[in-house]
């Protein structure tokens, strides 16, 4: 059965409006603008070094023999007559050689030398350091320049500028201990200050 034709002029009906919901307001806790960058694994398991140098050496255990290393990042740093500038590992061995900065767990300097070093146990003998900032400090024939640690064990004779440790075994004589380094400090933020008020 034949339907029967729409009217050409008729006018469609208009499409139905869509209902409109208001969105409810959520929080959204934002992601944190830098997310905590992840240790990249160790490029190398053993690099061995002699008579040469890198800018950048990353491995589970480094040694070097003179030679030069700029940053240096490993379990283990064992260096014999070279440098580092910044050395960064839980042990650090130095015989022979010097360190720029040294920060690790447990840091030994033997007839060497070292500027910074942050340890947790800091071992010196034989050898200088410039400033020490450790939990435990062992000093055997050496000199340093300044020493910050909770305790300091001194064998022999021993040069220490200015000591401040909370306890001290051992026979040493330092030209500032904590007294006096607070002493000092008082005396030199008072000059500084009578010094800017002058016309």
């Amino acid at each position: 059965m034949a339907t029967p034709d729409t009217d050409a002029g008729a006018t469609p009906e208009p499409a139905p409006v869509p209902k409109v919901t208001r969105a409810r307001a959520r929080t959204v806790q934002a992601a944190p603008p830098h997310p905590p960058a992840l240790e990249p694994e160790p490029e190398y398991r053993d690099l061995t070094i002699t008579q040469g140098g890198m800018d950048s050496a990353h491995a589970v255990n480094i040694r070097l023999t003179q030679g030069g290393i700029t940053n240096a990042t490993a379990d283990a740093i064992d260096l014999q007559q070279g440098g580092i500038v910044n050395a960064q590992a839980t042990d650090i061995a130095v015989s022979q050689g010097g360190v720029v900065l040294a920060r690790g767990e447990r840091v030994s300097v033997e007839m060497g030398g070292a500027l910074l070093a942050v340890a947790g146990e800091m071992r010196v003998s034989q050898g200088f350091a410039r400033t020490v900032l450790a939990r435990e400090a062992r000093i055997e024939q050496a000199a340093v320049g300044t020493i910050a640690a909770g305790r300091v064990t001194v064998e022999r004779t021993t040069a220490v500028a200015v000591l401040l440790a909370r306890q001290v075994d051992g026979p040493v004589k330092a030209l500032l201990d904590w007294r006096g380094a607070l002493a000092f400090g008082a005396a030199f933020g008072l000059v500084v200050g009578l010094l800017r008020r002058r016309p």
